[in-house]
């Protein structure tokens, strides 16, 4: 599948167990719930037989309810409460927020989700100008962006949506932060089979920017062929992948030890010595998600294997570009205790077992030493699969 995530929005098209599987098996990663659309009821029985897809399938994904506009005096109680009691009953993991106009908007949700203790990350939704005019402290305070273009386009002129586009993704990357780029990426297969060559160049060039992930709206909500439309995502994104030169243009602050060695690996993997041997992944242990992040900003062009005991954190990697996230749930000593090389070892082997790598192949492997210390990566290894 492709290193680029796939967002795919649920709606009447997709209601069965089974078109949810088509999706999964097809590429989708994210599965957003519009909530300006359907009664709470409708989206909370389409998130369980979401879940029970991800579970047929094998693959884990990610749920992302997506916050209608709400009138800023009225963004009280009576809207979060609705929204939230839904978000906390199925642990969601992502909630967008429309309109966001400034960093006030995030923390005034971001408080209401801590009082229920929610784990779900904000997403600021970058679609009015005063998000642009507001833009570095917005990005700051959230845990990452959608840009939604349609509504962007409508309130600036759209000659200037392509140029925010790249900034917004550029500055994304460069902290860390997961970007989805979002809106009429392939609008005319609603209703047709294949995509017009116009769309084929709007994911193209999302890609050239680097994007976490592309988004489907009507395609897989209403649309006659969303699997379909998936797969024609999904092929462009692997196409062009391969065909972009590697990251170039960016300032990555290293201005913590993870990020250090996580760049440190990513400049091995690039070594003449990496490319003749062939390395098939880079192995991450995390625990906060931050080492998977810091090698997932560098657009590595293959996967990044992160293992972590948490399930939650799990299923918020599924929106990290290149990261396929593994729940370790191998020995009760405990993924992030101090560990030997035999650990390692077994690891890997677990790592075998699911199929991602085999037997005598090498993988670049980033943990810490004093394993369960979040910011202290630590171990950069090139190690053979047993």
């Amino acid at each position: 599948m492709s290193l680029t995530k796939i967002v795919a929005t649920v709606g009447p098209a997709v209601e069965k167990t089974s078109e949810l599987v088509s999706l999964i098996k097809a590429g989708a990663n994210i599965f957003r719930f519009n909530l300006k659309h359907n009664a709470t009821q409708w989206h909370s029985q389409l998130i369980k037989k979401t879940k029970e897809a991800s579970k047929i399938t094998g693959q884990p994904i990610s749920i992302l309810l997506d916050f209608p506009d709400p009138d800023i005096k009225t963004f009280l109680p009576a809207f979060l409460e609705k929204n939230l009691s839904l978000a906390a009953r199925h642990s969601v993991d992502f909630l967008a927020l429309s309109f966001v106009r400034s960093k006030k908007d995030i923390d005034l949700l971001r408080n209401q989700t801590k009082k229920l203790s929610l784990s779900a990350k904000i997403l600021a939704k970058i679609e009015t100008s005063q998000s642009l005019e507001n833009f570095e402290e917005i990005l700051d305070s959230s845990d990452g962006i959608m840009i939604a273009r349609g509504d962007l386009g409508m309130e600036i002129p759209f000659e200037q949506v392509p140029y925010y586009q790249k900034k917004i993704i550029k500055e994304c990357i460069e902290k860390g932060k997961p970007v989805i780029t979002a809106t009429h990426m392939l609008e005319s297969m609603i209703y047709n089979s294949l995509p017009n060559r116009a769309e084929v160049s709007d994911v193209a060039n999302a890609i050239l920017d680097y994007t976490d992930a592309v988004m489907l709206s009507a395609e897989t909500a209403t649309g006659k062929y969303p699997s379909k439309a998936v797969s024609v995502m999904e092929r462009i994104c692997r196409f062009w992948e391969k065909k972009r030169p590697p990251v170039g243009g960016f300032n990555f602050e290293l201005n913590h030890q993870t990020a250090a060695v996580c760049y440190s690996a990513y400049q091995l993997w690039m070594s003449p010595f990496c490319q003749k041997e062939n390395v098939k992944a880079f192995v991450v242990i995390t625990e906060t998600g931050m080492t998977a992040r810091m090698i997932s900003r560098l657009r590595p062009n293959l996967p990044i294997l992160a293992l972590t005991e948490d399930r939650n954190l799990r299923d918020q990697l599924c929106l990290s570009y290149g990261v396929t996230p593994l729940l370790f749930e191998g020995e009760r000593v405990g993924l992030y205790k101090k560990r030997n090389f035999s650990d390692i070892e077994k690891i890997l082997t677990y790592i075998k077992k699911t199929g991602y790598v085999k037997k005598r192949e090498k993988v670049i492997i980033i943990y810490a030493e004093d394993w369960g210390t979040p910011g202290k990566t630590s171990i950069v290894r090139i190690q053979e699969v047993p």
